[in-house]
């Protein structure tokens, strides 16, 4: 009898050691990797409308600064240098050039999760190069869009 309970003992824990050494569940994965897509459709799509509001900002600000210019300009002869619409220009930019950035982060952000809910299916040293590979991507495209945004601050 305790020869029975032993062999049984032990299948299951051969049992429970061939489950761990499968990976996770396909169908917990695909959920993941959906979810994941989904949140990232969200980061992307909230970071894109700020850039639209930036954007929608930004000419308000070039359009009434040249307004005003035209303004002075006309109450002022001979016109005067005006650098104001030259200062909302450059402003504009640097908004838009910080919010684009933000949509860059976050479709880098967005590509990463499903990337690293996507290794959840594999195990041992495949999981760990997917994952490697996954951040290596995803520091890349951070590093391109900081890269970017620096280039666009300078002009």
């Amino acid at each position: 009898m305790n020869s029975h309970r032993t062999g049984f003992a032990v299948l299951v824990a051969a049992g429970l050691l061939q489950a761990c050494s499968h990976g996770t569940d396909p169908a917990k994965v695909q959920a993941d990797v959906a979810r994941a897509q989904a949140d990232g459709q969200k980061m992307v799509v909230d970071a894109q409308a700020k850039l639209d509001q930036v954007n929608a900002q930004n000419n308000k600000d070039v359009v009434n600064a040249q307004v005003d210019t035209h303004a002075d300009n006309a109450n002022n002869p001979p016109p005067a240098a005006n650098d104001d619409v030259a200062k909302a220009r450059a402003n504009a930019g640097k908004k838009a050039a910080d919010a684009q950035y933000d949509v860059d982060k976050a479709k880098a952000e967005a590509a990463y999760n499903v990337a690293k809910a996507q290794c959840e299916a594999q195990t041992d040293d495949a999981g760990k190069a997917c994952n490697d590979g996954a951040k290596s991507r995803y520091e890349a495209a951070l590093a391109d869009a900081k890269s970017k945004n620096d280039a666009a601050q300078r002009n």
